[in-house]
């Protein structure tokens, strides 16, 4: 099985070769395409397999072991063929299922069987392998607590798999963000909160401290059954950091890169460690490494010319900035960010310009001054730049803290909706508004009513009955 990465879930577990029940010519020629297999010898696997299938024509194995074969080549097309041929003459064929799923992941278009891992589940309740490939999916979809439970019965199956630890460890540590915000918010609009431990602060740094620590004893665990898994350090690292342990952080990070001296991701990640610790340097030293690992990494940009303007170096947090929305031309906070570097120049239009793009694209970009600079006299105190008024209106809340904090719920409300994981219900009530102020909020920020799930058509209805009783 492929090892698990940050969250990254493109993993697949294929099943064993199908065993061989015929004794006649088509399974001797299938027993030796099963054994060419496991020596690599793809090539010389799918030659036999296809004597077996011309010899005959409904055994389902060797159409599913010609599938693997073509699967460990790359040739993605003609393996979903074959599990298609050996779903077809078996359907029972728990298996083909599985492995059919996985390589239409492979090959980007997984939508097209969604329900396999379920099936093959339903088909055959022993699959572990099953339970893990569609945990995997459910974290991927936000879905974390199906993760959860999918990952639950892996382990429950085989408890020596460290791969099912990280996967779980995984699905925690996102599940912390989602409960944390979720109790902070339902605490501020009046609603039960069941979470009693959470990391407040400003912005969007919310986490479960119960859910972290899980997730925590779950990389652990992956890391007593496999010493040299880099990626169990790295993940490790990262929720020691979100729980504010950063010399815990450094450690795992560090360890990461001695296992795996390329691991880009690692390099960035030990540089916001010491980023948090106002060690610029040694941040600088790890982005410059992340940066030249992977060129193609937004992020890393993005960091490394938060720390260039905190040295003063104004010219290269610009360039880094500019490359990040090269890249990605939708990361609203580096709009903000960039927008902020045009302050320290005196370029007022360019400033306007980026920092209304990130207001535009749902930053609560007033909340993030605030956080950053406290007000504009400790900016300009900072900085030695005298703001014009046009640029202070942009930053300074007319309002109060209280506008901050709807502004701030309202960036979060739209974060978690387009994700999956609340209603608009929800999402109404943590923004302090009713369900169609909500409604018509979404168009403003791009979302539209009618790209939507059946759930929010049956809100829409149930709301329309409401109105009308």
């Amino acid at each position: 099985m492929q090892e698990l990465i940050q969250g990254s879930v493109d993993t697949y577990y294929n099943s064993d070769f199908a065993e061989v029940k015929r004794e006649d010519d088509a399974a001797r020629h299938n027993t030796q395409g099963i054994a060419y297999s496991k020596n690599g010898e793809h090539a010389r696997a799918i030659a036999a397999f296809n004597k077996a299938v011309k010899l005959d024509l409904h055994f389902a194995e060797a159409y599913y072991n010609r599938g693997c074969a073509y699967d460990g080549k790359g040739d993605y097309e003609k393996a979903i063929e074959d599990y298609c041929a050996a779903i077809k003459h078996n359907p029972n064929f728990a298996e083909a299922y599985n492995n059919r799923r996985n390589t239409y992941k492979k090959k980007g278009t997984a939508y097209k069987t969604y329900g396999d891992y379920s099936i093959a589940i339903k088909l055959a309740p022993q699959l572990t392998e099953a339970y893990y490939n569609r945990g995997t999916d459910s974290l991927k979809e936000g879905s974390y607590n199906d993760a959860i439970r999918d990952y639950d019965t892996a382990i429950e199956r085989q408890p020596k798999f460290p791969q099912f630890y990280n996967a779980r460890g995984v699905a925690y540590e996102n599940d912390s963000e989602i409960l944390a915000v979720l109790s902070r918010y339902k605490v501020a609009v009046g609603l039960e909160a069941r979470v009693p431990k959470v990391r407040i602060s400003y912005g969007e740094e919310y986490y479960s401290e119960a859910e972290l620590r899980a997730a925590i004893e779950d990389y652990s665990t992956a890391i007593d059954l496999k010493p040299n898994y880099a990626e169990a350090y790295f993940n490790r690292g990262r929720a020691h950091f979100k729980k504010g342990e950063s010399d815990a952080a450094i450690k795992d990070y560090s360890t990461a890169i001695a296992l795996k001296s390329d691991y880009a991701e690692a390099y960035l990640n030990l540089g916001v460690a010491y980023d948090s610790r106002d060690e610029f340097d040694a941040a600088l030293e790890n982005y410059n490494i992340s940066v030249s690992l992977a060129s193609d990494l937004p992020i890393a940009y993005s960091h490394r010319g938060a720390a260039s303007l905190r040295k003063g170096k104004v010219k290269s947090a610009i360039e880094d900035y500019n490359t990040v929305l090269s890249l990605n031309p939708d990361y609203t906070a580096v709009y903000y960010k960039r927008g902020i570097a045009w302050l320290y120049v005196r370029e007022w239009e360019k400033a306007k310009t980026d920092l209304i793009a990130a207001k535009d694209r749902g930053m609560a970009i007033m909340q993030t001054f605030h956080d950053d600079y406290r007000n504009v006299v400790t900016f300009e105190q900072k900085t030695g730049v005298h703001l014009p008024e046009d640029i202070t209106g942009l930053l300074i809340p007319q309002k109060g803290l209280a506008e901050l904090e709807k502004e701030t719920r309202l960036a979060l409300a739209l974060k978690y909706y387009k994700s999956g994981a609340i209603s608009t219900g929800l999402a109404a009530q943590l923004v302090g508004i009713s369900r169609e102020a909500f409604w018509y909020l979404m168009g403003d920020y791009g979302l539209s009513l009618f790209e939507l799930t059946e759930d929010l058509l049956a809100e829409l209805d149930n709301a329309s009955k409401t109105n009308y009783q």
